[in-house]
């Protein structure tokens, strides 16, 4: 019995984590522009922190062990799968709209559409405890209409056997769309000390109003950080 009351605690805190915020839309909000990203990542790790925390103290008990050191291991666990993102608009509906008809493509009166995405990381290669590693995709729609769409970016990081490195997507709404023109969305992932050395893929969904319009991939390699160098005597 106390089993099952520990897996179901653990599950509970487990979902309550995951679940999007901001009333049910996804991703993180950030009123404050593109570069204001620091208040809301520490938050985030610290939650993560605290959720692990408790769960690594459910995990402990459940293996007869002592809480503390549950904690300490759930802690780091949680503060490890921190990922946070921003998003920025880079040109205006006019660039792009103009770029679309010099390419031949009929610019719709009434709806948006997607036009072009990339995504690409910031480093081949990142170092497990070094600084996070950006991935970055760029969004161009085109058209015209009154109504704004909403833009979802949904990243999966998969280990080089195909695994994923984690339970679920990073999904984040892309903020500050105002209709067609250039959009940067930014994923930041952080590497932590101990990850598993070798070549990483991060699957990227763009959705448009909830319909999937493109999938890309980018690849990054991790490798573990360089013992410091003994002091010279």
């Amino acid at each position: 019995m106390k089993r099952t009351l520990g897996f179901t605690l653990i599950a509970a805190l487990l979902a309550g984590c995951a679940a999007p915020e901001n009333g049910g839309r996804y991703g993180q909000r950030n009123d404050g522009g593109a570069g204001n990203t620091g208040g809301s990542a520490a938050q985030n790790a610290a939650t993560g922190a605290a959720i692990g925390a408790v769960a690594g103290c459910a995990l402990a008990a459940l293996a007869g062990k002592k809480c503390a050191q549950g904690a300490a291991i759930g802690a780091a666990m949680g503060a490890a799968i921190g990922w946070t993102s921003y998003s920025e608009k880079v040109a205006s509906a006019q660039t792009v709209n103009n770029e679309a008809r010099r390419e031949g493509l009929a610019v719709p009166t009434n709806e948006i559409r997607l036009k072009q995405y990339d995504v690409f990381s910031s480093a081949s290669v990142a170092r497990a405890g070094g600084d996070p590693v950006q991935v970055v995709g760029n969004i161009k729609l085109y058209g015209q209409s009154q109504r704004v769409p909403e833009v979802v970016q949904s990243m999966t990081l998969l280990k080089a056997n195909g695994e994923r490195a984690s339970d679920k997507p990073q999904i984040a709404r892309v903020e500050r769309i105002d209709g067609a023109g250039h959009y940067r969305a930014v994923g930041v992932y952080k590497i932590p000390r101990g990850m598993e050395q070798g070549q990483y893929t991060v699957q990227s969904v763009l959705l448009l109003d909830g319909r999937e319009v493109a999938r890309r991939t980018a690849m990054f390699q991790v490798a573990q950080s360089a013992a410091p160098a003994l002091a010279q005597r």
